[in-house]
């Protein structure tokens, strides 16, 4: 009876160990997502002077895709107006960390968002 509890409780933390790095770069692969689809929606603004509305939804579209919820996603930009050629242009994007990580290892708090930031040059003309 006791080599079977023993065994058990081994069991539990070699999933652990087997889990975890996969957890890892499963949340690696999501940050990632969020910085591409930055730079994604960074690029396609420059052309157009401003982020319009379709490549919000663009955007939310690819990360809804992922598994983001689509309400939790913020996309946000330096300015609402046209930015004549030269301007600069920052975007954000923030999306909610879900959480994968069945233990905490360590006492400090994990990040509860993944965030990208982009800025580019304007490149729109008259």
């Amino acid at each position: 009876m006791k080599a079977t509890v023993l065994q058990a409780l081994f069991m539990w933390l070699v999933l652990f160990i087997i889990l975890q790095p996969i957890f890892t770069y499963i949340d690696y692969l999501l940050d990632l997502q969020v910085k591409a689809n930055t730079s994604y929606i960074t690029q396609k603004a420059a052309t157009e002077g401003r982020v319009t509305a379709s490549m919000k939804s663009e955007v939310i579209s690819n990360l809804k895709a992922v598994g983001f919820p689509e309400a939790s996603i913020q996309i946000t930009s330096s300015t609402e107006t046209v930015q004549v050629r030269k301007q600069r242009m920052d975007v954000y994007i923030s999306a909610p960390r879900i959480n994968l990580f069945p233990y905490k290892f360590s006492g400090a708090a994990q990040p509860t968002r993944y965030y990208g930031h982009g800025s580019i040059m304007s490149e729109y003309l008259d």
